[in-house]
């Protein structure tokens, strides 16, 4: 706390000297607050002559603000009128420099929205752009998928309708070889006469059953040896 003290009481005596500065009457009060600060260093030694020094040092301190605000002089600048005139050319040419920097400000910022703008437009057209090209390519893929399909449910298609044509013909063929084989069949057997098929236990015989014979068939309705 003395440490503080000390510091504020240095402050307090730099203010006063800057008072002095301004008015001359300072003094006193500069006077009065070295008187406190000798009060109580006295009283730091037990030589006590005021009971509250430091009130001494606050007057003094107080008193000398007060003087330097009563007799301070206001210094009143007298400014010849050409001088105003030059300095009201000078705000003018500086207010004209202002606006046009400001103007030009404004353009700038204006070309900058503009071509942001335009920017932003080329983005978004590109990115349109990309994205029919996408779609375009898409739907080529879907195309070809599609042609590939259809092209091998063809192939299916005729290799499933060769496959029934070869079993067509296969079936054909085991037809005739069965045809051929019952003609066959019946062309190795021969009867000369009724007598001899029904020897044989064949009566009657019917057309196309081995031993059927028009020579047999004498009324042609296809039974032979049928009385």
């Amino acid at each position: 706390m003395k440490f503080i003290k000390w510091i504020m009481i240095a402050i307090a005596l730099f203010v006063i000297l800057s008072t002095i500065i301004v008015t001359p009457f300072a003094w006193i009060g500069l006077i009065i607050f070295l008187f406190g600060i000798y009060q109580m260093i006295q009283r730091s030694k037990g030589r006590v002559t005021f009971s509250k020094p430091g009130w001494v040092v606050v007057a003094g301190f107080l008193f000398s603000c007060i003087l330097a605000m009563i007799f301070v002089e206001p210094v009143n600048e007298t400014v010849p009128k050409e001088k105003k005139e030059i300095t009201i050319k000078q705000e003018q040419k500086e207010a004209e420099r202002l606006a046009r920097e400001q103007k030009k400000k404004e353009e700038a910022a204006r070309l900058a929205e503009e071509q942001k703008k335009k920017e932003e437009a080329a983005r978004l057209a590109e990115e349109q752009k990309k994205k029919e090209e996408a779609a375009r390519l898409a739907e080529e893929q879907k195309k070809k998928e599609e042609a590939a399909q259809l092209a091998e449910e063809q192939k299916k298609k005729e290799e499933a309708a060769r496959l029934a044509e070869e079993q067509k013909k296969k079936e054909e063929a085991a037809r005739l070889a069965e045809e051929k084989k019952e003609q066959e069949a019946v062309n190795s057997v021969y009867y000369e006469n009724c007598d001899a098929v029904r020897s044989a236990g064949a009566a009657p015989v019917y057309e196309g059953s081995p031993g059927y014979g028009k020579h047999l068939d004498r009324d042609g309705d296809g039974i032979g040896c049928d009385k």
